[in-house]
């Protein structure tokens, strides 16, 4: 029997290669590891299918909603013949089926019927296609718990992820050159606290150990400051998408319904303003379009995002490298995926 931090044998060759991918450490944290995922949309499919077959050790889906026709173009886990009824029973054996050895959970409640209780179980928790208004609700409670959680939407061709980990320190390795990293801040999120040298004798190289604290806004917080000045180049600030301030400014309502036009494109002057960029105006027909495809679930979006959130949930679990922080946007017109330190 294996102990608590420790893979069994059967473990080790079902894991093989991404043991060997990112070692045996990062995969005895991740089998210890306890994930709240809250939807099972077209991100959360995503998101399930890659932290499943990684090895998680628990997962729990918490969804209370019904299969709908809509869900069959955008999920893969449910089918016609689920309409009607819940889609985490819909579900769950498929979920099951793609790794037995993952404890996996399903709650259909209501997430109104939560308390912080609740919440504070989980090692990490991911959010999908909730309002602005519930995310920042829960974002208190994620803090007030020190829980990190990310946030993943889709609107339409258009997709972004929030990550709030509330302090997180990641260890990096890269080959010492004649520029070292030093001690000290990098950036306003990020601070280098430790430096040491690792020397790999087999192949004559000489490596720095980077030692980084990356420190987190919630979401209420990130909206009122958010910035790209001093961070983006002219040119930079010229040629990003939209979908950015678009992203941002349809963050700032509670829900997405009854949005008033007008009063949208005054919101979006003021985001593009505030981030300092340098794009020209766009038609209202651009901005009608952006508001009615808000929460509009597209699969290949969600392939994109949910997999870039797995992939960073898998990767913090393990405890390897930097995370994201704290911003993504994805314009899936242009193929561009934004990282923004906001």
């Amino acid at each position: 029997m294996s102990g608590a931090g420790e893979l069994s044998a059967d473990e080790i060759a079902l894991y093989d290669r991404q043991i060997r991918l990112w070692g045996m450490t990062a995969q005895a944290n991740m089998r210890s590891a306890s994930v709240l995922l809250i939807n099972l949309g077209a991100i959360g499919n995503e998101i399930t299918k890659n932290i499943v077959l990684s090895g998680i050790g628990s997962l729990t889906i918490l969804d209370s909603h019904d299969v709908t026709e809509e869900d069959l173009g955008a999920q893969f886990f449910i089918g016609k013949d689920d309409i009607g009824t819940k889609r985490l029973e819909a579900a769950r054996r498929h979920i099951e089926d793609m790794n037995p050895r993952v404890k996996l959970t399903v709650d259909i409640s209501d997430l109104q019927s939560k308390n912080k209780e609740f919440f504070s179980q989980f090692n990490l928790i991911v959010i999908t296609d909730l309002f602005p208004a519930d995310i920042e609700k829960l974002n208190e409670v994620t803090r007030e718990l020190n829980v990190p959680i990310y946030v993943a939407g889709i609107n339409g061709l258009s997709g972004y992820i929030f990550t709030d980990l509330v302090e997180f320190i990641s260890t990096d390795e890269k080959v010492k050159s004649a520029r070292p990293e030093q001690l000290g801040k990098q950036s306003p999120n990020k601070e280098i606290i430790n430096l040491s040298e690792r020397k790999d004798e087999e192949n004559n190289a000489v490596y720095q150990v980077i030692t980084t604290k990356h420190t987190y806004k919630p979401l209420k917080e990130l909206l009122k400051s958010a910035t790209l000045i001093n961070q983006l180049s002219r040119r930079q600030l010229k040629r990003m998408t939209p979908k950015v301030p678009l992203t941002l400014t349809l963050l700032q309502y509670e829900t997405f319904q009854n949005i008033n036009l007008d009063d949208f494109r005054k919101k979006y002057d003021l985001t593009r303003k505030q981030l300092g960029l340098l794009i020209g105006e766009i038609s209202n027909d651009t901005i009608e379009e952006f508001v009615e495809q808000a929460a509009v679930e597209i699969s290949p979006v969600a392939a994109i995002i949910g997999g870039a959130v797995a992939q960073d949930v898998i990767n913090i679990l393990g405890k390897r490298q930097s995370p994201l922080n704290n911003f993504v946007v994805f314009d899936g017109t242009s193929l561009d995926m934004w990282v923004f330190e906001l």
